[in-house]
Parts: structure tokens; C-alpha cells; sequence
């Protein structure tokens, strides 16, 4: 009895024990297949992604082609990239900026700061401005004026040679002077040579050079402040030809630099070995970029030695780096400002001129906009010496005043609807004409929103820079337009404001007419001393801003930035953005 029920445990004990057993063998069985079936599948992955991708198609294509993208990008933002396929040399500079070429040939008047800075590192001028307005010697060395002020002997240099080793002459000189006025009287071209029309150049010996003028003009020293061209390079060209000629992307000069090679968007220079002194860099390559985003990316590639700009906050990400110098100046004879077309009865009325003139706080639109730069008030800058505090109105926000105005010429703020009506319910609606690129889109839609807030509907109407230029500029066919001016050192604003420069190509672009004003203009050309033209210049002021016939915006800033590596001794203060290059002789790695 005792051995079955011995044996009848045992039986049960091994009973578990086995099933215990079989359990493990087949969790090992299990996991071995599991096994095995991974292997098979690593085996055969081919057919089995094809499979799975078909599977999750469309969103397997997607995923796919975004993980293509981003390694294209990766790759192309990499300091590898940037590497193998711009490899840094000694002695090669290069500079991004953002624009476009019109012309390099300095005969033709032109507002392009790319056309400046190619000119500046091309050309030499006759004589040169200082900072404060004052003739400085050039390829003339030195000058002698009658007493009655209307004539000018110069002496030149025959120190200075053409990139293809000419010697730059007296011919030369008296070429570019009398061309540029023959291709702005005969072709109506707006040249350097505008202001020379009525004076008579003329050769007295291989070194010396008369103007006459028919009267004393304080403005004459700016006029013949230009660059030289070689006559050699254009006699066998007709006059019509000369704006469309090949000097116009390959010009020749006696500067620093010559171009070697032009394409849309690069040019490359070479130090000329005719130049005194002879650069220490030896080869400029100054790209061009269609907008900042794409100068941002070329500067992380590493590609740049420098960049430089007036849209300040779209080069921020220079404070992720270091081994960079910063340089900024405020660029006073440039103005971005908002011109009433007054030719038209709306803006022929001074109140609605003044009123929108209070109704914008400056140093908020700035501030908004994320804009660089100092307010502007008036025709002349606060660092002229010709600028006047007393008389100069600067028309600070005020919208009391600005409602006073407005009630004068129909225009009620309506309570409920909160905007600016005529009696029969008519919105103040405006419509503003601007360039289209970052900084003024960032800049109109602050000013929309602002004047929003004031009641007033202003309409947006962006442009392209041609369609800007042919068909608001030259054809005066506009109601506000946003433009940027660039004005002399010296503060004569004749060409801005008198009522006889109102058509195209000259720029009094809101048609302003005021006899006062015209006379007080004529008045400080006329004068030679300062301190009666500073008479004449604080009177201009008072009149013109009790009238308004634009709105001053401000005076940008010019910001560069260049890699620490590069040796500059000392960055000139320039008023002129290209100015930077003044001792660009003197620079090295």
C-alpha cells in the first residue's frame, strides 16, 4: 500500500517535471523560430522593404523624398561643401552684398550702391569730398578760383595709369566732362554731366584745365567730384552706343582694382599692378545675393570674408559667431522718405499732408519695423552744418492736432467705425507704391497697421524695382510712393525741391512747387560763403517744413562685417557705404 502510493507520487512529480520540461523546450523552440524568422526576413529585405514601401505609399514616397532633401541641405550648409567647392586662398577676398548690377560705367548717374562699390574700387575722381564737404585732391592736385568765383584752373597729375598701362591725361579728363554732357543734352540721359551743361571746359596746357562758369555756383566742387573714364576705350564708339556698350559690365579704370571677369551675379577683380600703392590683395570677389536670406546662407557655407548691408536685422545670426569685426554707420545723405504726388487735388492740400505727418510716431515705426537707423524730420540731416534746430518743424506724433487737420478737409472720426469719414461715409483711403524686398515689406505693413489704429485704409502696392523705376518714377503716375533718395554731402537740395526739377529724369518726384522755396535754393547756389548759405539753408527749412510735401522716414544704417583675419589698420568713417573702401590698398590676411 505504501510502495503504490510511493509510486503513485513519484508518478506525479515526474508528471510536472516534464511538463515543466516541455514548456521550456518550446518557449526555446519559440524563440529560435523567432529567430530564424528575423534571419529569413534580414535575408530577404530587399523584397520585403519593396513590399512594406508600396505598402505605405503615398506617405513612404514623402518621407523619403524629405529625407533626400534634408541630406542635400545638410550637405550644402557643411563647412565640407564649402571646402571642396569654394576653397579659400590666400589673399582673396570675398564679399557678399544683396543686389543686382545696372551699370559700372560711372558716366551714368545711378542710385545702386553695387554700381558704387564696383566704381569705387575701379575708378579714381577727379577730386574728392571730405566728410565735411570740402574739395580734396585727387587726379587734380591743386586749384586756384577767380575773385569773381566763376572760374576754376586745376592742376593734374601725371602720376596715375590706366589698368591696360596707358597714362591717364588731361585728354582723358576733358573727354569724360564733355561726353557726360553731351549724352545728357543730346540723349537726355541723366549723367554726371547734368550739372556742366552751361560750364565751359577747356585745355590750357598737358597739365592744367579751366571751367567756366556763367555764375558763382557753391555746389560746383560736388559736380566735378566724379570718375574719370580713358577716351581711348570710346573713340571709335558712337555717342547713342556708350550706354550699351560692354565698358558698362567690364569697365576700365585707374583704380585699385580691375575686373577680369563680370557674370549677374559675381564679379572678380585683380589688384592692378598700375596702382599706387599696390593692393596686398591680391584678387576681390564681390558676390551678389537676391535677397538676405540666401547672404545669410552663403556666410554660415563660409564662403565670405565679409558682408554688408542697410537691413541690419536680417544679419543678426552674426552674433552666433566670433572672429568678426562689426562697423555701422548712419548713411545721412541717403533718406528713405514717403512722397505726395502733388499734382494731384488730394495732395495739393497741405493739412492732409501734415496730418499723416503727425499720425506717424518715427521712432515706433522703426522699433516695430525692426528697422537700423535714425529718424528723419526734415530736408537736412542733423550732421550738416547746414542744418537749423530753430526752424526745422519735426512734426512729432500728436493725434490731436493731426484730427484738427484732417475735420478742415472733410474727415471726421466716426465712433462706431473707428475711421477717419467724409459726411457721406467716405473712408480716408490711401495707396502706397514701394520696391518689394524684406525690409520694406517689413516696414509698409508696420506703417498699414499703425495708421489702422489712426483710422485710415492705406492700400499696398508693391513693385518690382523696374516696374518701380519706368512706370512709377518716370512717368510721375502715382498717389504715395515709398523711395530712397541719395543726396550730395553738401546740403543743396535744388534737384530735389525746385519747382523747375519736377519732371523726369530729375527728382523733385512729388512735383512740389513753391516760389519761395525756389528762390531761397537759387539763393544758396549762388552764395560761395557758408555763413550766408547757412541764412539761406535755416529759411528753406522753416518754409519747407510748415508745407510737408513728403513724409520723412529715416536715415538708414550701413552695417559690415568682416572676418577678423583680415587686416584692415583703420576702417575709414564713411558717409558713403563705398567710402569703406578708401584704403582697401592697405588691407591683408
Amino acid at each position: 500500500m505504501s510502495s503504490r502510493k510511493d509510486k503513485k507520487a513519484l508518478s506525479m512529480k515526474d508528471a510536472l517535471e516534464e511538463i515543466t520540461h516541455s514548456q521550456k523546450a518550446l518557449k526555446k523552440t519559440t524563440k529560435e523560430k523567432r529567430g530564424y524568422d528575423f534571419r529569413d526576413w534580414l535575408w530577404s529585405y530587399p523584397v520585403n522593404f519593396e513590399r512594406a514601401f508600396k505598402k505605405s505609399s503615398p506617405l513612404s514616397f514623402i518621407l523619403l523624398f524629405v529625407l533626400i532633401a534634408f541630406g542635400i541641405f545638410t550637405f550644402l550648409t557643411s563647412e565640407l561643401f564649402a571646402n571642396v567647392f569654394f576653397p579659400k586662398k590666400k589673399n582673396v577676398f570675398v564679399e557678399g552684398n544683396v543686389g543686382a548690377i545696372s551699370t559700372f560705367n560711372p558716366l551714368f548717374i545711378s542710385q545702386n550702391p553695387v554700381d558704387s562699390d564696383i566704381q569705387a574700387l575701379v575708378f579714381e575722381k577727379f577730386i574728392d569730398i571730405s566728410n565735411e564737404g570740402d574739395p580734396l585732391p585727387k587726379i587734380a592736385t591743386d586749384w586756384k578760383q577767380s575773385e569773381d568765383g566763376v572760374t576754376y584752373d586745376f592742376t593734374i597729375s601725371q602720376d596715375h595709369v590706366w589698368q591696360d598701362s596707358e597714362p591717364l591725361t588731361i585728354d582723358d579728363i576733358l573727354f569724360t566732362f564733355e561726353v557726360s554732357k553731351e549724352l545728357a543734352q543730346k540723349l537726355n540721359y541723366d549723367t554726371v554731366g547734368i550739372p556742366l551743361v552751361d560750364v565751359a571746359i577747356e585745355k590750357i596746357s598737358d597739365t592744367e584745365l579751366r571751367f567756366t562758369l556763367p555764375e558763382r555756383n557753391a555746389t560746383f566742387f560736388e559736380a566735378i567730384s566724379i570718375y574719370i573714364v580713358p577716351k581711348h576705350r570710346f573713340e571709335d564708339i558712337r555717342l547713342e552706343d556708350i550706354p550699351f556698350d560692354s565698358f558698362a559690365k567690364f569697365p576700365l579704370g585707374s583704380g585699385p582694382f580691375e575686373v577680369y571677369r563680370s557674370e549677374p551675379n559675381v564679379v572678380y577683380l585683380r589688384a592692378s599692378e598700375y596702382y599706387k600703392p599696390i593692393p596686398k590683395i591680391q584678387t576681390f570677389i564681390y558676390r551678389l545675393y537676391s535677397d538676405y536670406s540666401s547672404l545669410e546662407a552663403a556666410f554660415r557655407n563660409g564662403i565670405l570674408d565679409a558682408i554688408g548691408g542697410t537691413d541690419a536685422a536680417s544679419m543678426g545670426y552674426i552674433s552666433e559667431y566670433s572672429g568678426y569685426s562689426v562697423y555701422s554707420e548712419t548713411i545721412y545723405p541717403r533718406v528713405k522718405m514717403i512722397f505726395f504726388n502733388t499734382r494731384t487735388e488730394k495732395y495739393k492740400s497741405r493739412d492732409i499732408r501734415l496730418a499723416l505727418n503727425l499720425l506717424i510716431d518715427k521712432d515706433r515705426l522703426l522699433q516695430e519695423a525692426n528697422l537700423i537707423g535714425e529718424p528723419a524730420y526734415g530736408p537736412i540731416p542733423e550732421s550738416s552744418w547746414a542744418y537749423s534746430e530753430k526752424e526745422t518743424q519735426k512734426h512729432l506724433f500728436n493725434q490731436q492736432k493731426a484730427s484738427e487737420l484732417l475735420k478742415n478737409i472733410g474727415y471726421t472720426k466716426n465712433e462706431e467705425s473707428g475711421y477717419f469719414e467724409t459726411e457721406d461715409r467716405k473712408i480716408l483711403n490711401l495707396t502706397l507704391s514701394y520696391y518689394e524686398c524684406s525690409l520694406n515689406t517689413r516696414l509698409v505693413n508696420t506703417l498699414k497697421d499703425i495708421l489702422f489704429e489712426e483710422g485710415i485704409i492705406l492700400e499696398l502696392e508693391p513693385l518690382t524695382y523696374t516696374q518701380l523705376t519706368q512706370e512709377i518714377v518716370a512717368t510721375r503716375d502715382f498717389e504715395l510712393l515709398l523711395f530712397e533718395i541719395e543726396t550730395t554731402i553738401d546740403p543743396d537740395q535744388y534737384n530735389l525741391w525746385h519747382s523747375l526739377k519736377s519732371d523726369y529724369p530729375d527728382l523733385n518726384i512729388s512735383g512740389y512747387s513753391y516760389e519761395r522755396i525756389d528762390i531761397l535754393l537759387e539763393e544758396a547756389r549762388r552764395t560761395i560763403a557758408r555763413e550766408k548759405r547757412t541764412e539761406s539753408y535755416a529759411l528753406f527749412q522753416k518754409y519747407f517744413t510748415q508745407d510737408m510735401p513728403v513724409i520723412f522716414l529715416y536715415y538708414p544704417n550701413y552695417t559690415y562685417i568682416v572676418r577678423s583675419t583680415i587686416d584692415i589698420p583703420e576702417m575709414p568713417h564713411f558717409v558713403y557705404p563705398c567710402q569703406r573702401f578708401e584704403n582697401i590698398s592697405s588691407w591683408s590676411y
